[in-house]
Parts: C-alpha cells; sequence; structure tokens
C-alpha cells in the first residue's frame, strides 16, 4: 500500500523519507520502486508498481509431488488464484502487492488463514466442516498424499512459476 501522507502510519512523526525509483526488474519489467521510511520509529515499507502490461496470462499448475510444491511462485498485485480441487479462490484486492515464495509457504499461510476462519463459524457445523475439509485437504497436499491444481489468471501477465 502506497503511503500517501507527510507522517508516519506508525507514530506520527513527520521525520520521513519517501523515495520513488524507476527499475527495470528482470521478471517484471520496468517498474516504479516506492520506498517508506519513518527515521523516528524505523518503520519501512516498499512497494513494486509494475509500469508494463505484458498481456492477460492464465496458468495451470498441477501439484502431483512434494518437488512441485517447492517450487517459487511470483504472485502479482493482479493475479486470481484457485485452488480448484478445494473450491478456494483468492482475488485481488486493494493491499495486494508482489509476493515470491514456495508454493508450499502459499499454502501454508491459506492453511493458517483457514485455521483462524473456523472459529468464526464455530456454531455453523456445516460451515465449519468444510473449512475442516480444506484444511486436511492442503495438509494432505504438503504430506504428498493429494494432488491439488493452482489456477493463476493475472490480468497483466506478471505471474510466474519457477
Amino acid at each position: 500500500m502506497i503511503i500517501l501522507t507527510d507522517s508516519c502510519p506508525v507514530c506520527n512523526s513527520k521525520d520521513i523519507e519517501i523515495k520513488t525509483i524507476e527499475y527495470d526488474f528482470p521478471e517484471i519489467g520496468k517498474s516504479l520502486l516506492y520506498i517508506f521510511k519513518c527515521n523516528s520509529c524505523n518503520y519501512r515499507t516498499f512497494e513494486i508498481i509494475p509500469l508494463e502490461d505484458r498481456g492477460y496470462i492464465k496458468i495451470e499448475y498441477k501439484i502431483d509431488n512434494i518437488e512441485k510444491a517447492r517450487k517459487l511462485f511470483l504472485k502479482s498485485p493482479y493475479a486470481k488464484v484457485i485452488l480448484k480441487e478445494i473450491e478456494i479462490e483468492i482475488t485481488p484486492g486493494i493491499e495486494s502487492k508482489f509476493e515470491i515464495k514456495a508454493i508450499d509457504d502459499f499454502l501454508m499461510n491459506i492453511k493458517n488463514n483457514l485455521e483462524s476462519f473456523k472459529i468464526l463459524y464455530s456454531d455453523d457445523k456445516e460451515k465449519y466442516n468444510k473449512i475442516i475439509e480444506k484444511i486436511n485437504y492442503i495438509e494432505d497436499v504438503l504430506n504428498n498424499k493429494r494432488e491439488l491444481t493452482i489456477i493463476i489468471e493475472d490480468e497483466k501477465g506478471l505471474s510466474k512459476i519457477y
């Protein structure tokens, strides 16, 4: 999230530095690198804003062994991610940023989020059980017991699996 302010969002200090640098990233292309730093509390954040549009892409990636789950995933802020077999869809939001992590870490984050959400449905047994099923399915994928298809739809064409 780009901070459009003259003070730090954490400590409200005006002793801040904001830099924008145009940079040509190998996998993303020409981008604006936005850097925010507070000299009082040392809060820092940065964002990569792509200046190029490579066109819509759709990637279907089947995880059928543990080595495929360990591949790196570059997810752009414009990417929608679908976990086909468990009917989970993650759509980009206003706070979306570039992420690069191993697919198994990405799946672990989803599992952890589901663990948090299940508490909200403790009084609705049907929804609660569906969340538990999804958590168990992800655990099975991470333990090489099940397959999972990840579908990435990126309107700017910047996401990639390595």
